[in-house]
């Protein structure tokens, strides 16, 4: 992403030593060098999927369970979100480390600059993220059972924040928002754009973006999302935005559990389906309205009382 205003520098170590070539390209070439890039876009990626499994499976053989007649399903149902967490921030930790050796940190490198936030801007990305999530969430419940929503409706009743809640909603609200943005819009899409065009590069990301998501319809509206993080990374230069509405999108699975809880209060709000639907409808109108804020399409001075 080219900056738009100057921002501290530093002399940084180079990520390859390996020159791309110059001049156009052989057919053997192009998948070689495309193939190392790709390569190299997603190496965070691989440590973020098997540092949480890793720990898990230290967890299970070197902290007794195994003698004591634990099962792993049982392990992991009790300490799976403990030892995500543990996963999530050594992944960072190892990420930063690397960014270190090459005179920088991991949030110079992927362009996460909290200091430069703006209070109502911030604000609307996080509201955008909460409405969005919540139109998407209220019309697939109310989309028709087949095969794809019954799947979504089970993978959804499977998501368990387990014992260890502090750890999840740590997890859900702050971790992996953060580490996901610095893996695919920091690190991923940065490196793609080096050789790659932009369209081509926001496309890659989003696909392997929605792919780490598995369940058809989580895959299909995590492409979306992967889309419009990166345009807003790429149109911000930093991706401190796209953290914000990331975080609001996971808000909606925190508050679904803590209204559920209790079936009193389940009950007044989610009793019948003309009160999901007015949510969906909120949460569309709602995003759709910042959008147009953001991009331009409605412009609120148009509204405002003109002084004669």
């Amino acid at each position: 992403m080219k900056k738009k205003k100057e921002r501290e520098k530093k002399e940084l170590k180079p990520l390859i030593t390996r020159k791309w070539p110059e001049g156009e390209l052989t057919t053997q070439q192009k998948i070689w060098w495309y193939g190392w890039l790709v390569l190299r876009a997603v190496a965070p990626l691989l440590l973020y999927a098997v540092m949480p499994s890793f720990c898990l499976c230290i967890g299970y053989v070197f902290g007794g369970y195994e003698d004591g007649g634990m099962t792993f399903e049982e392990f992991f149902t009790y300490g799976a979100n403990f030892y995500t967490t543990i996963g999530t921030v050594l992944t960072l930790w190892i990420l930063n480390r690397r960014a270190k050796r090459r005179g920088s940190n991991i949030f110079k490198e992927s362009t996460l600059f909290v200091r430069e936030l703006k209070p109502v801007r911030s604000l609307g990305f996080l509201t955008f993220g909460y409405a969005s999530a919540t139109a998407v969430s209220a019309f697939l419940t109310l989309m028709p059972r087949f095969f794809l929503t019954s799947n979504y409706s089970n993978a959804s009743r499977a998501t368990d924040f387990g014992r260890d809640l502090i750890f999840s909603m740590l997890t859900l609200l702050v971790l992996a928002p953060v580490v996901e943005e610095i893996i695919f819009r920091g690190h991923m899409l940065n490196t793609l754009l080096e050789h790659i065009p932009e369209n081509k590069s926001i496309l890659i990301s989003s696909i392997i973006f929605a792919l780490m998501h598995v369940n058809p319809i989580w895959m299909l509206y995590s492409f979306l999302l992967g889309h419009i993080l990166a345009k807003t990374s790429m149109k911000e230069d930093n991706i401190a935005y796209g953290v914000l509405l990331h975080i609001g999108f996971n808000l909606t699975a925190a508050v679904n559990y803590f209204t559920t809880a209790d079936p009193q209060v389940s009950q007044t709000l989610y009793d019948g389906k003309w009160k999901i639907f007015l949510y969906g409808i909120f949460g569309l109108a709602s995003s759709l309205a910042l959008a147009g804020l953001y991009t331009g399409r409605i412009d609120i001075r148009k509204y405002r009382r003109v002084k004669v």
